[in-house]
This record gives C-alpha cells, sequence and structure tokens, in this order.
C-alpha cells in the first residue's frame, strides 16, 4: 500500500508575515425610531465630516451597512486609525449621525492580519477598477 507523502511546510502561511496592523472598527447602529428620510437630511454632513477625516488619513475604510439581521437605514461600519480607543471613540462621537441622536456606536479594537486589495489607475484616462 502507498503512503502519502510527509507533509511539508512549505504549504503553510508564514505567520511572521501577517500585516498585524492595529485599526479601530465602529459599527453605527440607528435607534429606534430613525427613518431613511432622517438619515437622508444628515447624509451631507455625515460625508463631509468622513471625507474629513479622510483627507486627514483617519478614516481606512467608511460605509453603510445595506443588508443583513438587523440592519436598518443608518447603520455603517467605520475603520479607524486612533492611537488607542479613546481617541477612536472621541472621533466616532463626532459624527453628525450621532451628535444627532440618530444612532449609537460600538468601538472595537481591529487586527488586519489578511486580505488582499487590487486597483488599477489610469491616469491618461482618469478612470480606476477597484478589486
Amino acid at each position: 500500500m502507498d503512503s502519502l507523502p510527509p507533509a511539508t511546510d512549505h504549504d503553510a502561511p508564514d505567520l511572521t508575515r501577517l500585516l498585524g496592523r492595529e485599526y479601530w472598527m465602529v459599527t453605527s447602529t440607528p435607534v429606534d425610531g430613525t427613518t431613511a428620510e432622517d438619515i437622508a437630511v444628515l447624509a451631507p454632513a455625515h460625508i463631509a465630516w468622513l471625507l474629513d477625516l479622510e483627507e486627514r488619513h483617519v478614516v481606512f475604510l467608511s460605509g453603510p451597512l445595506v443588508s443583513g439581521p438587523g440592519i436598518r437605514p443608518g447603520s455603517g461600519v467605520t475603520v479607524l486609525r486612533a492611537a488607542d480607543e479613546a481617541e477612536a471613540t472621541a472621533i466616532a462621537s463626532a459624527d453628525p449621525f450621532v451628535t444627532a441622536g440618530l444612532r449609537t456606536f460600538v468601538v472595537h479594537r481591529w487586527r488586519l492580519n489578511e486580505g488582499s486589495v487590487s486597483m488599477r489607475l489610469s491616469l491618461g484616462r482618469g478612470t480606476y477598477e477597484w478589486q
């Protein structure tokens, strides 16, 4: 009977090469009674706030949650670059949706280890592809 060759370590991931970068993930939940219209009214202020944070390299990723259990208008996730939980909480507290009382949030310390991002940028055409 033939036996399988011994397992080798070359197929195992090199755990010393994981990115291991720390971020703060903010999960946002609309308060009871918040409507799509409430969100639409403050969306321009919210987006301006996020774009300012992005310009200052504070926002890594952000966007609304559009489906899933309990998801309603105003649900979202934002990943921040912050020194600690207190700073991340202070940043999230300044969200116009939060200051208007339309949503609450929870801050999670998040370690990014795996994943990939690919982007093709055409300077001549002024286009990009995100994968």
